[in-house]
């Protein structure tokens, strides 16, 4: 009996091309789309899993009470002490502390190489992550001066040679006497994707780095990482209390530096989505908005369910005549609606086989595209769980319409007459307020979306961001003023800066309780062209021009007003300045202007204290600023690609253009704007299928009543309009539910942001008009179809 009910339905199947290829399109659209936002988004939510007691594992946060948010200005870093600490704790049962250079200048068989990723760890680190080797013994790692490499690092550098028993040397992660000096002793596994970290180079705590360790003990330096593992049942926040009280009762409180802390543990499982911390350790996903993405993933997936259902909804009450015949030669309910079942399994597993066979096709197109790392791992529950739930949805609600709509109480003779009570239009009319209200949220969220988007883009950011290429300068054993003073002779050239950090990379923070007002400031180095470079407007400018050297801290508008409501006067303030004794190794730094605010990060955080100490160290050149004039960039670049040849001839040129640099900056809005826009677009062409099979179910329930119309004299436009006007009412309906929803779905997104559009009502009128003309379009095209009919066709049709 089965394999006859699958034959059927098969030639069922073959003989309804157009309702069959109609509704596996819409549901493998729904389901497709599903499956990218929902698998992606679980992606997201499984970082750090793999590791083994992965639910143990914590990361500390030191942060000094002047913070002013600690989620936000805190650091990933945190001070030297608690590794040792915590080991004394009863509740640890591991710890580590590590440090992680985002980049390094490398010499390799004597080539000068950048590499990112590289952490100095212990034996500890090796254990607590299951770091994986392929060749050598992890424990050499308390070896001095050794090092482990990645196998990628291997393959891209060394190749088909061996690389165990070769040296690498590091720049910057050195001693004081010369460069670090490292023996590759051993080879690692790359570290998965979903992984909060990196590690390309593991190099030796001991040896050349050894002093750096050491001098932890000592100063309240943010440069290690500390994590912690905690034992079973132990509480994650009675260790950060211990911490604070060892903290306390130490002498480290008495060390130069702020003297108040606060501690707490992070769980390693939560920092990819809810730590955006400085100096983390890989770039987050705390912009990334989870509960929009499976908000938008479930609700595509319930309209192209809904869709498949009506569609299915509509053949089944075309065909109760059929269902009447079967029943009056002696089918059983049990067996009509088997057929049933098996006709909506069959469809739906064709649906759901050309979905992920279209994912695996174009996967490489999304993660282009969105700029993504998606990958369907197949093991995971999630992709069987989905696929049961459109099983059970689909086969669920088609069944219980036929049992409970089409064959409940009817007999076989009023079922074959078309005599049976239900018309549909209860069940129907909701869905296709549904259908609508979905495409006019859709589209409202678009509008908004592309609308914020391009304000914070616009947004004046107190700095010039267009034709300035930066340079990043790694050799300092050469005056960098001698290379600018060569490009500012070039025409092609307007100004050269220096600063140690570019805008939007992670600066320093200064205590301002020197100046004698509370918080933290953010802090650059830089020197006076810089500021020329940028053309950040000068306030009140103290400089004097002619000196040969200009040094000296500038402070932004933000910060002057709230100096001036505790000090009244510059005067007063530089005379409370110099009444403040300096501490050993302190140098004082007086205030010599006042800038215009500017945003040093994005529009996502509101201007804050702000400080340049400008000086001419040549260390503070590592990032060299150059403004071009001329609007020929390849030109340009080719200027001073030829004074970098002649001063640096050792050394690749290394650069980029800032305002590449501040667009990355709202990569997370562009990647939902464009997610936002595609899956918006598809739930749309799945509503319009929607709409196409509710309209023409509707139409088709009033033929009888259009031929009595046609009979008696009304015109072809009389009906279209009497049939349109009901679908204008459903429109109406859906308008009014959609735009409080969408209002508040939009003005919880735009809370992500400090400078933000207006929520304007012709959004959601635009969305409406919109949703409208999609709709008359569809709908009217059936109409159309019903209205031109022959009157008599019409009669004889019920």
């Amino acid at each position: 009996m089965l394999w006859y009910h699958l034959k059927l339905s098969v030639l069922r199947l073959f003989k309804n091309r157009v309702f069959s290829v109609t509704n596996i399109l819409g549901l493998s659209i729904g389901i497709a789309c599903f499956f990218v936002l929902f698998i992606h988004v679980q992606n997201e939510r499984s970082y750090d899993r793999h590791i083994s007691g992965h639910e143990n594992i914590y990361r500390v946060i030191s942060t000094p009470n002047h913070i002013n948010d600690e989620w936000k200005d805190a650091w990933a870093r945190s001070l030297g002490f608690i590794k040792e600490a915590s080991l004394n704790f009863p509740e640890v049962e591991n710890a580590t502390k590590f440090s992680h250079s985002k980049l390094e200048t490398l010499i390799i068989n004597n080539q000068s190489v950048l590499q990112q990723d590289i952490l100095s760890v212990d034996t500890n680190f090796m254990s607590i992550f299951g770091i994986e080797s392929l060749v050598g013994n992890l424990e050499e790692i308390v070896k001095p001066n050794v090092a482990f490499i990645s196998e990628r690092f291997a393959m891209k550098y060394f190749k088909n040679e061996n690389p165990i028993g070769q040296y690498i040397e590091t720049e910057t992660l050195r001693s004081r006497e010369g460069f670090g000096r490292f023996e590759i002793v051993g080879i690692i596994k790359n570290t998965p994707i979903k992984t909060h970290f990196n590690c390309e180079i593991l190099l030796s705590q001991k040896g050349v780095l050894e002093g750096r360790y050491n001098r932890l003990s000592e100063r309240k330096t943010h440069w290690v990482y500390n994590y912690v593992k905690l034992k079973n049942e132990a509480e994650h926040t009675n260790v950060a209390d211990k911490l604070l009280s060892h903290y306390n009762r130490s002498s480290f409180k008495e060390k130069p530096g702020p003297r108040e802390y606060n501690f707490r543990l992070l769980k390693i499982t939560d920092i990819h989505l809810r730590s955006n911390h400085r100096f983390e350790l890989k770039e987050s996903s705390i912009k990334l908005n989870i509960k929009l993405f499976i908000t938008i993933a479930f609700v595509i997936l319930l309209v192209s369910l809904i869709n498949f259902v009506s569609l299915i909804t509509v053949n089944l009450f075309k065909r109760s005549k059929e269902f009447g015949m079967k029943s009056s030669v002696g089918a059983h309910r049990k067996h009509l609606l088997t057929q049933v079942l098996i006709e909506v399994l069959l469809l739906s597993f064709i649906s759901i086989f050309i979905s992920l066979f279209s994912i695996e096709l174009i996967k490489p197109i999304i993660n282009q595209f969105f700029e993504i790392q998606f990958e369907v791992y197949y093991s995971e529950p999630i992709i069987y769980f989905a696929i049961l739930l459109v099983l059970v949805f689909s086969g669920g609600i088609s069944v219980l319409f036929v049992r409970f709509f089409i064959l409940k109480n009817n007999s076989t003779s009023d079922i074959i007459r078309g005599l049976s009570p239900f018309t549909g239009r209860r069940l129907l009319q909701p869905l296709m307020i549904f259908q609508i209200l979905i495409v006019i949220v859709l589209i409202s969220s678009t509008i908004l979306v592309n609308k914020q988007i391009h304000y914070i883009l616009d947004q004046p950011l107190g700095f010039i961001k267009d034709k300035i290429v930066v340079l990043q300068v790694k050799d300092f054993s050469k005056d960098p003023n001698v290379f600018a003073n060569e490009l500012r002779k070039r025409t092609q050239i307007e100004s050269v800066g220096f600063t140690r950090q570019y805008f939007g990379h992670p600066t320093q923070t200064l205590p301002l309780e020197g100046l004698g007002v509370e918080g933290t400031a953010e802090m650059s180095m830089a020197n006076y062209d810089f500021l020329k470079t940028m053309d950040i407007q000068f306030v009140h400018n103290y400089i004097n021009p002619s000196m040969d050297t200009i040094r000296g801290m500038v402070i932004n508008r933000y910060l002057y007003n709230r100096l001036m409501e505790k000090h009244e006067s510059i005067e007063q303030l530089k005379t409370y300045l110099t009444s403040k004794p300096l501490e050993e190794n302190q140098i004082r730094f007086n205030i010599i202007g006042v800038v215009e605010n500017f945003n040093y990060s994005s529009a996502h955080e509101q201007i804050g204290d702000y400080i340049f100490v400008l000086g001419e160290c040549q260390t503070w050149a590592r990032y060299t600023h150059i403004r071009l004039s001329s609007a020929d960039i390849r030109t340009s670049m080719d200027c001073i690609q030829e004074e970098w040849s002649k001063h640096y001839p050792n050394q690749k040129m290394d650069y980029f253009f800032l305002d590449d640099k501040i667009a990355q900056q709202y990569k997370s809005e562009n990647i939902l704007r464009k997610i936002l826009m595609s899956f918006s677009i598809l739930g749309i062409i799945i509503g319009i299928i929607g709409i196409g099979a509710l309209s023409y179910f509707t139409t088709e329930q009033r033929t009888k009543e259009i031929g009595v119309r046609r009979v008696n004299g009304a015109k072809t436009y009389q009906v279209i309009k009497l049939l349109n006007s009901d679908f204008l009412k459903l429109v109406a309906i859906a308008f009014v539910i959609a735009c409080p929803i969408a209002w508040y779905a939009m003005y919880k997104w735009l809370e992500n942001f400090a400078y933000k559009t207006e929520l304007s009502w012709w959004i959601f009128a635009l969305a409406g008009l919109i949703a409208m003309g999609i709709a008359l379009i569809t709908v009217s095209f059936q109409s159309w179809r019903a209205a031109t009919r022959n009157p008599v066709e019409s009669l004889r049709y019920e």
